[in-house]
């Protein structure tokens, strides 16, 4: 894994119905439908993951009042584990940051209108597809077979699944093979070992390389150690692709993808698609067999 050099903390992002918190560099991002107001870490008096269920935190960010922010602080409810790493990624890296000078002002910015919103591939997709099955079962009514167009239905939840699998396909496969076929391989140095977050909220140990692009700029590549008393290489091999913003990755990464992954997804593509083509159109077409 590997994100680009920063002096802040990771980018962790804490979602809730009616509000998005973001932590970055320069503070924290709370984003609401109405407005997004960007807080400083130095107007941060104080962060808590308070439980209120068994799995569920309210987290709460106050501010000082001489940076005019919202009197009662900010407040959302979300995962206790997500919340609690949020809290303390907050406040270590507000106790680090210089106490010099004023402090800056709660900023808000309120929402100009949305432009007109237009529809994910997903979306559509899933638009085109209720249409299908609509179609079909309609058919299947008008011979009167009752019992085969409602069997017919389930169609619906198989061929989304091969939708999701062949998209899930793609995503894997055409970043591993531009890995792998234009690839070209930069050395990582070894630079510290430490703790983060991973997607679950839990704290791994990770090891931290950094290494340097074909434009001259400085880069973070991670990886997971294998113990946590093993001892780093002080140097790595990565792959990137020039001209292109994904993250670097290991050429053995990207061949076991291909080798491994991708075949099981496709055999697994292949198996959903059989009671896909069943119910939709093989009801309709071999409808002798359900009378």
């Amino acid at each position: 894994m590997t994100t680009a050099k920063q002096s802040g903390p990771p980018t962790l992002i804490v979602r809730s119905p009616y509000a998005v918190a973001r932590l970055t560099a320069e503070g924290v991002v709370w984003d609401e439908p109405a407005t997004v107001t960007r807080i400083p870490y130095r107007a941060v008096i104080g962060a808590t993951a308070e439980v209120v269920g068994a799995r569920r935190c309210r987290l709460r960010v106050e501010v000082s009042y001489r940076a005019h922010g919202r009197p009662g602080g900010y407040e959302l409810e979300c995962g206790a584990r997500v919340a609690q790493t949020f809290v303390r990624a907050l406040l270590a890296h507000r106790d680090v940051v210089p106490t010099t000078g004023a402090i800056a002002f709660v900023t808000t910015e309120r929402r100009t209108s949305a432009p007109l919103r237009r529809y994910t591939r997903g979306e559509l997709g899933l638009r085109v597809l209720l249409a299908a099955v609509v179609l079909n079962f309609l058919a299947i009514v008008a011979t009167g077979r009752y019992l085969a167009a409602f069997l017919s239905c389930f169609g619906f939840f198989a061929w989304w699944g091969c939708a999701d699998l062949a998209a899930h396909i793609v995503s894997l496969a055409r970043p591993s093979w531009a890995f792998i076929a234009r690839g070209v391989q930069v050395e990582a140095h070894y630079v510290t070992s430490e703790k983060r977050p991973g997607t679950s909220g839990r704290m791994w140990h990770m090891w931290v390389y950094e290494y340097t692009d074909l434009n001259g700029e400085v880069h973070e590549y991670t990886t997971g150690s294998s113990s946590r008393n093993a001892r780093p290489p002080r140097t790595r091999t990565v792959t990137i692709v020039p001209g292109v913003k994904e993250r670097a990755r290991s050429r053995a990464d990207a061949v076991l993808t291909l080798l491994v992954a991708l075949p099981a997804l496709l055999l697994g593509l292949v198996i959903v698609s059989i009671p896909a083509l069943m119910a939709m159109p093989g009801v309709l077409l071999l409808g002798g067999v359900f009378k």
